[in-house]
């Protein structure tokens, strides 16, 4: 099995990943391309950040505006797209 690859979002909702010293900004198509090879190795991801603004009741989650919390979204729904299992951690 691969190893689990940390991949970050930040509060302006950059997708970022580990390389080893630093986290790098990565393009959607990049993003996209990363997960693909990572799913075919059975490898994994953990997600930091995304967990957004503490909820004011004025719009439903699904509607939040947070880019954190979109980006986050968008790394899931490739996750899953990709059959790469995340361990999230806000």
């Amino acid at each position: 099995m691969a190893d689990e690859l940390t991949v970050m979002v930040d509060a302006e909702g950059s997708v970022l990943v580990d390389v080893g010293s630093r986290f790098v900004a990565v393009a959607p198509e990049e993003l996209e391309q990363i997960l693909d090879r990572l799913g075919a190795d059975g490898g994994s991801i953990r997600l930091i950040g995304g967990s957004g603004r503490a909820d004011d009741g004025d719009e439903p989650p699904e509607r939040e505006s947070d880019p954190a919390m979109g980006a986050a979204g968008y790394v899931l729904i490739l996750a899953h797209r990709h059959g790469v299992t995340v361990t999230n951690e806000a």
